[in-house]
């Protein structure tokens, strides 16, 4: 394989970016720009990158001050599976399961789950490329 062949559509990026809602914009670019290499539709990518930022704005709140939030990006033909993460400011977090943005997370999402521990809060959205309905 020549160095620009592209090569088969799978891996994991991880960025990391200072907990600060101007960031988000930057996990949500890095999230559209590898679903379309995952082969998502238009729909597909617009609802991974709302879905990202929901899930921002979930963890932001339970960051530590002054961290970094982390995401990272596992690709896959068809699917793209996004992980984001804060270390947690008290060991008493949780997730808010039951707002605005948890409703529209999991609505967006073809998957969603939570890791919470005493020392991080982690939301993992999976999209995968819906097909069409007949």
């Amino acid at each position: 394989m020549s160095e620009f062949e592209e090569s088969p559509i799978a891996g994991t990026v991880e960025v990391s970016v200072p907990v600060d809602v101007a960031y988000v914009a930057t996990l949500r670019l890095v999230a559209a720009s590898l679903a379309a290499r995952c082969d998502l539709t238009v729909d597909d990518i617009e609802d991974l990158r709302l879905a990202v930022d929901e899930a921002c704005a979930l963890v932001l709140p339970l960051a530590e001050p002054d961290s970094t939030i982390t995401a990272g990006y596992t690709l896959a033909p068809g699917e793209l599976e996004v992980s984001i993460g804060v270390g947690t400011a008290s060991t008493a977090a949780s997730l808010d399961r039951t707002g605005f943005a948890w409703t529209v997370l999991t609505a967006l999402a073809s998957d969603v789950a939570v890791n919470s521990t005493a020392q991080r809060a982690t939301i993992t959205v999976t999209k995968r490329r819906e097909t069409a309905q007949r």
